[in-house]
């Protein structure tokens, strides 16, 4: 099983439904698709800084708006099943996780402003010890080998994902815009996991 973080800045790209047929028609692993909380987070981090909403429930309302992002993808592709306990992942080939439930009250998740869906989708490819990871950016291209506390001081991955990524033996891949090549290019799901950038922790 794969987990993947769709950035939620592709939550306003076109190439969107796009990305979705690719992944679908390349893939022949069980996936969870994590996305992204895009400008649906954003609004909520505006009225946390605008309002003296409590962080813990900023925080809970953030999980909340990767859901929104999850919505949307089901709307684009009927086929993908939305899922809030990862003990149903593996009853669908495509499926969304929905994490507002399983990761609110859990001590073993740090809800808080450090912790993005980033840390979200190593969270659960830890806890499902998920055969890989990889995580869509925005970005045009990563490198072959990418440091991630390199990636952590460039924002591009959150401050958190450290703690979830610990103890973690799958493979962990970037890549950013140059994905839909990729997906295009490539004839196997094993060659399009190579030809994406390693994250090294």
């Amino acid at each position: 099983m794969w987990v993947i973080k769709i950035g939620g800045s592709w939550l306003k790209n076109p190439s969107l439904p796009t990305l979705l047929i690719r992944i679908k028609n390349l893939c022949n692993k069980n996936i969870v698709i994590v996305p992204g909380g895009g400008s649906f987070a954003d609004s909520i981090r505006e009225v946390y800084d605008k309002t003296k909403m409590s962080e813990n429930l900023a925080n809970k309302l953030a999980l909340k708006s990767t859901e929104l992002f999850a919505e949307y993808l089901k709307e684009l592709d009927n086929d993908l099943c939305l899922i809030d306990n990862p003990r149903n992942f593996t009853k669908e080939k495509i499926c969304v996780w929905l994490p507002s439930k399983k990761l609110s009250q859990n001590n073993s998740f740090e809800n808080n402003w450090d912790s993005t869906s980033d840390s979200v989708a190593a969270w659960l490819a830890n806890k499902i010890m998920a055969e890989g990871i990889i995580f869509i950016k925005s970005l045009k291209d990563f490198k072959s080998k990418n440091k991630l506390y390199y990636l952590q001081n460039k924002n591009i991955l959150d401050k958190n994902i450290s703690i979830y990524l610990s103890g973690y033996n799958g493979l962990i891949k970037i890549v950013g815009l140059n994905i839909l090549k990729k997906l295009k290019k490539e004839s196997s799901w094993s060659g399009f996991v190579k030809s994406l950038g390693d994250i090294e922790k």
